[in-house]
């Protein structure tokens, strides 16, 4: 089943802390400003104690936004789909709020009476937050694309006559995990490709990744899930909720909007 939208961020925040690339930015962000001191901050803190406020300023600001706009993303994704860069735009905004009182209780521990009044630390962090959120939404698009369009296999030879078809989709996952394709969920950008033998997360689109499962028989029983027929163990009622089990033992909801669909495959 997905990830609620906490579990989501929590989960997208522990991937952060144990990403060196991602700690390593934070150092040269930390380096570049405390060598430059913006703010007041080159007249005001000597070069190590400078360092470390905006280590701690870049590394507090960036888990507080990515924590409050991942959430909000989640929320949205779960009703409306996807959400668009104008969306994220709002998102970063609203996440600015959290992320100013973590810089002004930052300046008020380091500073006496704090570097910048409230408000208008408040409003130039909104602005610049909303415009970060709407810049990594944009990049963010395009990437995607560029990996659909790079992920396009060439034209290979047909195979023997003998030899069965596989879905591309399992190509995607590491060798070891290649079995029988059981089923799919969407979690925010990415898929999670299950088969017999476990899964793994990929960065792609929802609908080119149901587009890769042929041969497999399969049918989309929800906005964000997407089941094997061969791999559904048993049909369930949850509390009057539709709900599939798998054969790995996960449970699946079926939305309203699936229903029909479903019950035309010969389940429920």
């Amino acid at each position: 089943m997905a990830d609620s939208p906490l579990q989501s961020t929590m989960r997208e925040l522990q991937r952060l802390a144990t990403a060196p690339r991602f700690w390593a930015a934070i150092a040269a962000a930390a380096l570049l400003l405390g060598l430059v001191g913006p703010f007041g901050t080159y007249e005001g803190l000597r070069l190590p104690a400078r360092l470390a406020y905006w280590a701690a300023t870049v590394a507090a600001t960036y888990f507080v936004g990515v924590a409050f706009v991942h959430f909000q993303s989640a929320l949205w994704s779960r009703r409306r789909g996807r959400p668009g860069a104008a969306v994220y735009a709002l998102f970063g905004a609203v996440a600015g709020v959290p992320v100013t009182l973590a810089v002004w209780a930052l300046n008020a521990a380091v500073f006496e009476g704090g570097a910048i009044p409230f408000l208008p630390l408040l409003a130039y962090v909104v602005v610049i937050s909303a415009v970060v959120s709407a810049v990594v939404a944009l990049f963010m698009e395009q990437f995607e694309r560029q990996q659909a369009a790079a992920s396009v296999l060439p034209v290979a030879a047909p195979p023997a006559p003998s030899a069965p078809r596989r879905a591309r989709i399992l190509d995607r996952l590491p060798p070891h995990l290649r079995g029988e394709l059981s089923h799919m969920t969407m979690q925010d950008h990415y898929v999670d490709i299950r088969s017999d033998k476990g899964g793994a997360l990929v960065l792609m689109r929802f609908a080119d990744a149901i587009a890769e499962t042929d041969p497999v028989e399969g049918l989309q029983i929800h906005r964000s899930h997407w089941v094997a027929l061969d791999q559904i163990a048993q049909t369930v009622r949850l509390g009057g909720r539709p709900m599939l089990k798998m054969k790995d033992g996960a449970m699946l909801p079926v939305s309203r909007s699936y229903l029909d669909a479903v019950r035309a495959a010969g389940l429920f």
